[in-house]
C-alpha cells in the first residue's frame, strides 16, 4: 500500500505555478526569499515574524534559491549542505510558511 505524502508537501509548487497560486493564497500576501541551506532559530525567527506582517488573514510564500543559485552566492565550495528537494520540505513543515 502506498503511502500519502506529508499535507506540507502540498504547500510546495513548480516556480512557474507561482502566479497562480499566489493569486490562490489569502492577503495581504507577505513574501520573501533565500537559501535557507542550514534552518536555524534566527531563520524560524524571521519567518515567523514575515508571517505576523500578514495579520492573521494573511499569509506568507517563500521561494527558495536553487542549488547553483546558493553556491554562485559565495557561501562556500561544500554548500548548499542540504538540497533543493530537503530545503523545500523543512521550510514547507513550518506553520509559519503558507507556500
Amino acid at each position: 500500500m502506498a503511502q500519502e505524502p506529508p499535507r506540507f508537501e502540498r504547500k510546495i509548487f513548480d516556480p512557474g505555478l507561482i502566479t497562480a497560486r499566489a493569486l490562490q493564497l489569502p492577503r495581504p500576501l507577505v513574501f520573501t526569499n533565500g537559501v535557507f541551506d542550514i534552518l536555524h532559530r534566527g531563520h524560524v525567527t524571521y519567518l515567523a515574524r514575515a508571517r505576523a506582517m500578514g495579520g492573521a488573514g494573511g499569509a506568507l510564500l517563500v521561494a527558495l534559491n536553487s542549488d547553483a543559485s546558493a553556491r554562485r552566492l559565495g557561501k562556500g565550495a561544500d554548500r548548499p549542505i542540504n538540497p533543493l528537494e530537503d530545503r523545500l520540505a523543512v521550510m514547507a513543515s513550518l506553520e509559519s510558511v503558507d507556500a
